[in-house]
């Protein structure tokens, strides 16, 4: 890979010296991604005919963390400028729904300086919890994003802050509490049908930070709802396996 990015830069300076060497250079950037591991996205693109340039570098680092995002980074050139879906038919309200992230109803659109998709674990559980807790199916991740935005609560290059659910969560009409970590308190809470928003550290779920719902108890264990993850949400965790991991709590209740 290096050798492939010092001829890289030296195609680079050709090309805008002499206006040459363009595709040369589509060449060893295609190469370099397949030293990366994206030879299944690298046939995608050649198949619809698109290059490997019109990908953001970061949706490749994506999709070799997370394979279930395989459509989502795949169709970005096609589909990156959709509008983001206004509001969410056919959702059944009776257990907190799971939304991700980087679903392609809304996560192509930009949020805290990247896209939705990547950083938007923040206002994609509010929308859980609070489509939940109202039915109202209007409150979608977008909606939620741009609610983060226009109230400061959205952070550039490091996703949302902690204040989008302690006191955003309030300005929403909800009831907002945050517990101490204790596993009676939590599953008190489930049991009454209170989902709990967490912030989990480095683990099972992130490497840096990254927000989930504690949506249930079943069988002594917790159901989650991971914005990033189908796979980590059609499991039950041990207490014992995610409790070094959570930072903080928030127990959502709907308003009076």
């Amino acid at each position: 890979p290096k050798l492939l990015w010092t001829v890289a830069i030296f195609c680079i300076i050709f090309a805008l010296t002499t206006g040459k060497g363009g595709n040369l250079l589509d060449s060893i950037v295609d190469n370099i991604s397949i030293s990366q591991g994206t030879p299944k996205l690298k046939r995608y693109a050649k198949k619809h005919g698109l290059l490997l340039s019109d990908y953001p570098q970061k949706l490749f680092e994506l999709y070799e963390r997370n394979p279930e995002t395989k459509q989502f980074v795949f169709e970005y050139p096609l589909k990156k400028d959709n509008p983001p879906a206004a509001t969410l038919d056919s959702i059944n309200t009776s257990s907190v729904p799971l939304f991700l992230q980087w679903d392609q109803r809304w996560g192509y659109e930009q949020y805290s300086g990247d896209l939705l998709g990547l950083t938007g674990c923040g206002p994609t559980c509010l929308s859980m919890v609070s489509v939940y807790l109202t039915g109202d199916t209007t409150m979608t991740p977008s909606s939620m994003a741009k609610f983060a935005e226009s109230h400061g609560y959205a952070s550039t290059g490091n996703g949302s802050s902690w204040t989008l659910f302690s006191e955003g969560g309030v300005k929403l009409g909800f009831d907002v509490t945050e517990i101490p970590l204790v596993e009676k308190r939590i599953v008190d809470n489930l049991n009454v049908g209170n989902p709990i928003v967490a912030i989990m550290g480095p683990g099972d779920f992130t490497t840096t930070g990254h927000f989930i719902v504690l949506t249930g108890y079943k069988d002594g264990k917790i159901k989650i709802n991971d914005p990033n993850s189908k796979k980590n949400s059609e499991k039950l965790w041990d207490f014992s396996k995610i409790k070094g991991q959570i930072r903080n709590l928030w127990v959502f209740r709907a308003g009076s």
